[in-house]
């Protein structure tokens, strides 16, 4: 039965209905609602009546009529946000229960901040015993939205007791103050900031203590705001604020760096609303106050990252690998905002400059944390500016430690592969080296390059790799399957566009966790997202492989359920996909360093044979054309010459093309000799006699030159030379 019925209502028996079945049922409301109020009446009493058809009929009648906040506020008061809360997770009423409870938000913030009542409250506070009580009550009930206001009244106060009045009501609140009292930890007021952690040290809890060590330890702080945080810290530790000699900083700085660490791999589980966004609090520094911002989760791990990332290198200043983790989580937070389809943000005050001006080295180190954890937008901007200020130097091995740059060459996200191969290009090395080759196949990779990525099935069970390939097929993959680990190592090992690897928990040769444990050993696949599917009982046993090694997931044996899974998952730490115009520019600037190694003696350092077939498919390419014909007349093939024959006499191809590959071909004979048979030659000849364009009729004579023809031929190529006459003007 309904917990409330309305007088206007008369209720019959009913039963069940279908959102899909009974898409116009009758209502048994004697009466239609008239107002806003009474609709979201009727809406409710169709969910206590299981009626959801006539639900989401009255909800649309109730959207339609867009209510305003102090109708929307009434209906709040009188049937408890809930309600409000539990339409929008049905997805049978979205979007409109979500339209509804966003506006239902809106409006009773706009209310519980309301400067006015807030003030009232706090004066009530001084009141008489039922006016404490009922400004409590509703002080309470307003939650974090006061704490910015009563912080301001506390900063502003001279009286003892009315701050002590303040400290007690904001204790009494209860937790929901907790994440506007960490906010303001940022204050730049000692007195704000000490009554924050006092207030914490009540409120708190023992995860709350990570907040506070730098406040209790941290070099820039006052005497006040270290003596209140180590009171806090021992009462949340110790259970007595008295006991702060127990207190000390060791293992402070570890578990900053680790809670840093946690954010830049966004594996921190953060509370989001029905809208997936995380309330984050902040101290306002424009307008200098307590404020709250709605962000998503990959924004607010990067900003709170950054903080305990930025205590803990205050805390012990000089060592470079804390320095290196503040210094990655910037540049991926700045990359973040920038959007991945924009530019990252360079000049003066921005990340990139400071890494500039820091040394390569400190860039090694945010490469190397950026690889390890991983973050492919701390990886590029390193590499970016690796790339301005690194030497050859830094391609070497060093204290047994591959050069991170070389690991870039494997990390599992093409642009930092390609980012990784055109900073060592920069560096222009002489001679091979190990992974010179690796290079050419990324430059190859880059101009075939159609955006598509391939997931990689580990089941020891042939027909379940099948039906975990076919799932992968339609989550958008290019599936590949394993039905060992050691094989599915050696296929993710070899390849460089494996992004996801699903594993079942029966894994064979090697088991589920060596499997794992190799996996995340070789910088090849230690950035490769790992999902591992199966019953849900081993569901346990993956979340504790996940604490010892970064991008671990569990998804059920099912479809539906793998896919949802495995999405999520992927949703917390994936990048945006590449836009058509970044992949375009990637292809060209490929073309660039083809051609690039073509000059000079570069191509003794860079085999780029193997590259043949995509240089010449790419001549068709506009962002390639010139420069591919440019690195096609650097291979000494005989077929790279044929390529170049084939090319210059193509009557169908644009003029500049012909022009440029007749140019090449000529410099090719001259230095590997004629290579091509007699018939090309004559087709080279042909072309010249049908060419009416003067510079592509010059460029095929000079390779008709090259030919060296015989005495006769010369002779008969003279006598078509128009006789000398006098010049007339």
């Amino acid at each position: 039965m309904p917990r409330w019925i309305p007088a206007f209502l008369i209720v019959l028996s009913i039963l069940p209905g279908s959102l899909s079945a009974q898409p116009a049922e009758e209502s048994p409301l004697l009466t239609e609602p008239k107002t806003p109020e009474a609709t979201f009446d009727a809406v409710v009493l169709m969910l206590d009546l299981n009626r959801p058809n006539l639900a989401n009929r009255y909800l649309n009648t109730l959207m339609a009529g867009n209510p305003d906040d102090a109708t929307i506020l009434k209906m709040r008061d009188k049937h408890g946000p809930g309600v409000f809360l539990a339409l929008a997770n049905d997805r049978r009423f979205q979007p409109q229960s979500l339209q509804l409870l966003k506006k239902m938000n809106a409006a009773f913030r706009a209310f519980a901040f309301d400067p006015t009542r807030i003030d009232g409250l706090i004066a009530n506070l001084n009141g008489d015993a039922r006016d404490q009580q009922l400004a409590m009550q509703q002080l309470r009930e307003t939650g974090a939205i006061a704490v910015p206001r009563m912080l301001e009244v506390i900063s502003q106060t001279e009286s003892a007791k009315e701050k002590e009045t303040m400290i007690i009501a904001l204790t009494r609140m209860g937790k929901g103050t907790i994440p506007a009292l960490l906010g303001a930890l940022e204050s730049p007021a000692d007195n704000v900031r000490s009554v924050a952690v006092e207030t914490l040290g009540w409120v708190g809890d023992r995860d709350t203590v990570s907040w506070l060590w730098y406040p209790a330890f941290g070099p820039d702080e006052s005497t006040a705001v270290r003596q209140a945080a180590q009171r806090a810290v021992a009462r949340l530790l110790r259970g007595d604020s008295r006991n702060t000699n127990e207190i000390t900083p060791f293992g402070a700085v570890a578990e900053l760096s680790r809670l840093a660490r946690d954010h830049f791999r966004f594996e921190y589980e953060w509370k989001v609303d029905a809208a997936g966004e995380v309330e984050l609090w902040s101290w306002d520094l424009a307008a200098n106050n307590l404020n709250a911002w709605k962000v998503n989760e990959q924004t607010a791990s990067l900003i709170v990252g950054s903080r305990f990332a930025r205590q803990a290198m205050r805390m012990a200043p000089e060592r470079s690998d804390l320095q290196a983790q503040y210094l990655a989580l910037r540049l991926a937070f700045e990359t973040h905002v920038a959007g991945w389809d924009k530019p990252v943000p360079t000049g003066p005050g921005t990340a990139h400059n400071l890494a500039l001006r820091a040394g390569p080295e400190l860039s090694l180190e945010v490469l190397s944390q950026s690889l390890k954890n991983p973050s492919p937008a701390a990886a590029l901007a390193s590499l970016r500016v690796l790339s301005q200020i690194g030497s050859r130097s830094h391609l070497n091995t060093s204290g047994g430690q591959s050069s991170p740059i070389m690991a870039a060459l494997n990390y599992p996200d093409f642009r930092v592969q390609f980012a990784a191969a055109t900073t060592i290009l920069q560096f222009d090395p002489e001679g091979p080296f190990r992974g010179s080759s690796q290079i050419v196949s990324i430059l190859s990779r880059a101009i075939n390059d159609t955006g598509s990525k391939a997931a990689l099935a580990i089941d020891p069970n042939g027909d379940r790799a099948v039906t975990t390939a076919a799932w992968l097929t339609q989550m958008g993959y290019e599936p590949q399957s394993a039905t060992t680990g050691m094989d599915g190592f050696r296929e993710a090992s070899s390849r460089g566009d494996i992004s996801l690897i699903a594993i079942h928990a029966a894994c064979i040769r090697w088991g589920l966790t060596q499997t794992i444990a190799n996996l995340r050993a070789d910088a090849r696949t230690a950035g490769i997202p790992i999902i591992v599917y199966g019953p849900e009982s081993i569901q346990a046993n993956v979340e504790r492989i996940a604490d010892r090694y970064p991008m671990i997931g569990y998804a059920p044996d099912g479809e539906q359920s793998f896919a949802i899974y495995v999405n999520q998952f992927l949703a917390r730490r994936k990048t945006p996909p590449e836009t058509d115009e970044q992949r375009n520019e990637r292809i060209g600037a490929a073309g660039f360093w083809f051609a690039h190694i073509a000059s000079g003696r570069r191509s003794d350092t860079f085999d780029i044979r193997s590259a043949e077939n995509v240089l010449f498919e790419a001549v068709n390419l506009p962002q390639v054309g010139e420069n591919g014909i440019i690195a096609l007349g650097s291979i000494a093939t005989a077929s790279a010459q044929e390529r170049l024959q084939e090319l210059a006499i193509a009557s169908d191809r644009d003029t500049s093309i012909r022009e440029s590959a007749t140019l090449q071909l000529g410099f090719h004979i001259q230095k590997h000799g004629v290579l091509v048979d007699r018939a090309r030659v004559l087709e080279i000849q042909a072309s010249w006699q049908a060419a009416t364009d003067p510079d592509l009729k010059s460029a095929l004579a000079a390779v008709i030159g090259t030919f060296q023809p015989k005495k006769v031929e010369v002779d008969r190529l003279l006598e078509t030379l128009p006789e000398a006459t006098i010049p007339t003007p």
